[in-house]
């Protein structure tokens, strides 16, 4: 039975959350809805084959081209195609956010990584609450799997626990933004307790804004397109411009509006002004890769 503050999840996935830092739930999305997800990213792939170069919302891999689209992420999808927007504010992935974070739920983003076949980009070991500083750490990303995921695709990997350690710098010796946790730091971590999350398509995985994960490249002859929903408890407030201001960026989709930010104790170093204009995890880490 559950607890009358829990929607949708069983006590014991609250409590592996928070004692883990992530939770996988393995074919959650009802195939109605997934077929209705890859309809849209379907078309998504489509539209890219007019774009010739990065614009903000399409971020490419090299090699794109209209005969041969290579993606690597689209973002403001939410505001794209109200397919997504619709799941974002009203699915099962929204319910199990409001019972990871609490009742009163703003959504922050709402973008698809497609990690391309046969050679898709990794992505090092790095934290997501360092890209968006908030006044607490109760913000969460979700994953859903709009195919299955395999090994061979380089999925998502996490270090259990490593939520309730350190929030970690992510800028260079040279103060320079890196958007990953560099090598010497990387020393304190449990790089080998990580857990690999591959399941079947509809799967939905969540993982805290301070859990340290990453990935490694798509070496398949499949892409590995993974819907990212983010979202933050409603008392949870920004330092910062957000990396996707779309029009729907903090708007409340579960509960009502807080009177009160929450502050927790710890200290989070800002990132670089996003307000100009964001790219992507993929590019900030591969141009500060070449200065190393």
């Amino acid at each position: 039975m559950k607890p009358a503050n829990l929607s949708i999840l069983q006590q014991a996935d609250k409590e592996f959350y928070d004692a883990k830092g992530y939770l996988c739930m393995p074919g959650f999305v009802p195939e109605i809805q997934l077929q209705a997800l890859r309809t849209a990213v379907a078309q998504l792939v489509e539209n890219s084959r007019q774009i010739a170069a990065a614009d903000g919302v399409y971020d490419l891999e090299d090699g794109h081209g209209p005969g041969n689209p290579r993606l690597r992420r689209v973002a403001f999808l939410d505001d794209i195609d109200p397919v997504f927007w619709n799941f974002a504010a009203n699915s099962v992935v929204t319910d199990m956010a409001a019972d990871l974070l609490g009742p009163d739920l703003t959504f922050r983003e709402c973008l698809i990584n497609f990690k391309w076949s046969g050679g898709g980009q990794a992505i090092k070991w790095h934290q997501d609450i360092p890209f968006y500083p908030h006044t607490n750490l109760s913000s969460a990303q979700f994953l859903v799997f709009i195919e299955a995921v395999t090994h061979e695709q380089g999925p998502l990997q996490v270090v259990p626990g490593s939520h309730k350690d350190t929030v970690y710098d992510h800028y260079g010796e040279d103060e320079s933004w890196l958007g990953y946790i560099r090598q010497e730091l990387l020393e304190n971590i449990p790089l080998e307790t990580a857990e690999e999350l591959t399941d079947p398509a509809g799967t939905v995985t969540a993982h805290h804004c301070a859990t340290v994960h990453g990935s490694r490249p798509n070496l398949s002859s499949s892409p590995r397109p993974a819907l990212i929903l983010g979202y933050n408890a409603e008392d949870a407030r920004p330092y910062t411009a957000p990396a996707y201001p779309s029009s729907h960026y903090g708007q409340v989709v579960r509960g009502r509006p807080a009177r009160y930010a929450r502050h927790d104790n710890i200290s989070l170093r800002l990132p670089p002004d996003w307000s100009g204009g964001y790219t992507s995890i993929f590019t900030h880490q591969q141009e500060s890769g070449r200065n190393e």
